[in-house]
């Protein structure tokens, strides 16, 4: 007995969506995958920012004296290329900050004077004073970024 054209014509129909739901199947995994992992991965629908880091942003302005010595001005570069390179926190411009450092840098003779003032939205939080030697300003700058990293690390961690 033959089959007739119409039931060979509907087992073809139902063979190729067959075919066609296990082509699918792996794609619609995949794009469940994806869409599983995105909405873990976003931070918080609520937030209006958006911030994925947990790191505070952190903006630095440095003042030096209009006559200073080349030694102070090489001084402050040196620890504006030390704090760019921490990982305790995320270096912004000051729009853009939860967190502001002012750097004053004052020389007397042979001795530098470095005063970070550390603010949390314009509000004083820490005030940090380094003096020494000119002649030590590898020291000097080691220490003012390791005060400003733990300092500005817990404060951030207590008013979260």
């Amino acid at each position: 007995m033959f089959p007739s054209p119409v039931a060979s014509a509907y087992l073809r129909l139902s063979d190729n969506e067959m075919d066609l739901k296990r082509r699918l199947l792996p794609i619609a995994i995949a794009l469940a995958v994806i869409a599983i992992l995105f909405i873990s991965w976003t931070p918080n629908w609520e937030s209006s920012t958006w911030l994925r880091s947990e790191k505070p942003y952190v903006a630095f302005r440095f003042e030096l004296e209009s006559n200073a010595a080349k030694s102070v001005e090489n001084m402050a570069f040196d620890i504006s290329n030390r704090l760019d390179v921490r990982h305790e926190w995320h270096r912004v411009e000051d729009g853009a900050a939860q967190w502001q450092v002012t750097l004053v840098f004052k020389e007397q003779q042979n001795r530098v004077q470095i005063d970070a003032t550390v603010r949390r939205r314009e509000k004083i939080v820490d005030h940090i004073v380094v003096r020494g030697e000119t002649a030590v300003a590898n020291e000097l700058a080691d220490r003012v970024v390791a005060l400003l990293s733990s300092r500005i690390e817990k404060a951030h961690k207590n008013t979260d």
